[in-house]
C-alpha cells in the first residue's frame, strides 16, 4: 500500500489542490485472489473524506485514472459509515469479546477438534464457501482456484478446525486462524491482503485475535442450531487464549429479495443482538466511467 497525500506534481498550486482533495489516503492496486478482479483497494481514508461522498467520488476517479486496468474500488471504513450508491457493502467484520453472552443451547452434536481424517471434508467445505461467497458478490470463480485457497488455509500457521458430529458422522465445521493481527485496530490488514507494497509504512504492533474464517453445516442437519453451537465453541476457545473472535459476513451483491437477492444485513443484525460488535466494513463500487474523449477542435472561421 502507498500512503497518498497528493498525486499531482506539476507545481505547488496543483500539489496543494491534490492534498486538499485526498487528505491522507492509503491506497493501491489489488487483485482478488479468488475471482481475479483487479481493484483499487483503499485501506485507509480520513473521516472527513468518508463523510463527503462527492469528494470521495473525485478521489476514486483520480485513483482509477492512475490504475486504468482496475475494474472496481474496495474501501475499508469504520463501523457506522454509510455510503450512497454506487457503493455497496461487501464485507462486515464483527468481534465477539465475551462468549458468556452467547446462548449455551442443548443439542445432539459432539464438538471436537478436526482430525487428519476430517481434513478432506473441511477442505471441500472451505472451497464451497469460497465459491458461494464469490457468487453472492456477482462473480464466478474457478473451482481449482477455490480448492487451492482452501488448501492454503488448511496449511496456515494457527489454523484450527472444530467439527460437529452427530451419530459419529462429521456434519459441519468452524475453521479458525489463531493469533492473527487484527486490522480493526488499523495497523495491519488480513482480509483482503495487500498484494502490492510500494512504500514501507511504520506499523505499531496490532492486537492479536482469533479469526473465524468459515462456518458451514450440511443442510441435512439443523443448520441454525449447529451454527450457534460452533460459534459459541469458537468464541470460548478464543476467550481461553485471551483473544477476541473476529468473524465476517459477505454481503450479497443484490440485497433485494424481490429481485432474487439475499438480505445479508439481517445476519449482522442477528449477530449484534447476540453480543457481537460491528468492527469495520469493506464497501465496493465499480470503476467510474472514463471521461469522454474531447471532440475535434472547431475549424477557425475564415
Amino acid at each position: 500500500m502507498t500512503t497518498v497525500a497528493a498525486t499531482a506534481t506539476a507545481g505547488a498550486a496543483a500539489t496543494a489542490a491534490a492534498e486538499d482533495l485526498f487528505g491522507e489516503v492509503t491506497a493501491g492496486p489489488y487483485t482478488d485472489p479468488l475471482t481475479g478482479e483487479q481493484q483499487v483497494l483503499i485501506q485507509q481514508a480520513e473521516p472527513s473524506l468518508l463523510a463527503d461522498p462527492a469528494r470521495l467520488d473525485l478521489v476514486r476517479a483520480a485513483l482509477h485514472a492512475e490504475c486504468p486496468e482496475t475494474a472496481s474500488t474496495l474501501l475499508r471504513a469504520p463501523a457506522g459509515v454509510e455510503l450512497p450508491a454506487p457503493w455497496r457493502r461487501r464485507l462486515s467484520y464483527l468481534r465477539c469479546t465475551d462468549p458468556t453472552g452467547l446462548p449455551d443451547l442443548e443439542h445432539p452434536f459432539e464438538v471436537a477438534p478436526a482430525t487428519a481424517e476430517d481434513d478432506p471434508l473441511v477442505r471441500a467445505w472451505l472451497a464451497r464457501a469460497l465459491l458461494r461467497g464469490a457468487a453472492d458478490t456477482g462473480h464466478a470463480a474457478p473451482e481449482a482456484t477455490a480448492d487451492g485457497i482452501a488448501e492454503a488455509i488448511l496449511g496456515r500457521p494457527g489454523r484450527l478446525s472444530l467439527v460437529v458430529r452427530r451419530a459419529g458422522r462429521t456434519v459441519g465445521h468452524a475453521t479458525l486462524l489463531v493469533g492473527q493481527a487484527d486490522e480493526t485496530s488499523g495497523e495491519q490488514l488480513t482480509e483482503p491482503p495487500a498484494e502490492s507494497v510500494t512504500e514501507s509504512v511504520t506499523e505499531p504492533l496490532a492486537e492479536r485475535v482469533t479469526e473465524l474464517v468459515d462456518i458451514l453445516i450440511e443442510e441435512t442437519e439443523d443448520v441454525r442450531l449447529a451454527t450457534a453451537v460452533l460459534s459459541r465453541a469458537a468464541a470460548v476457545h478464543a476467550h481461553t487464549l485471551g483473544q477476541p473472535l473476529l468473524g465476517n459476513v459477505v454481503h450479497s451483491h443484490d440485497q433485494d429479495p424481490a429481485t432474487g437477492g439475499r438480505d445479508t444485513w439481517r445476519i449482522v443484525t442477528a449477530l449484534t443482538a447476540r453480543g457481537w460488535h460491528l468492527a469495520h466494513e469493506f464497501w465496493w463500487a465499480p470503476a467510474p466511467a472514463p471521461a469522454p474523449a474531447p471532440g475535434p477542435t472547431p475549424a477557425a472561421a475564415p
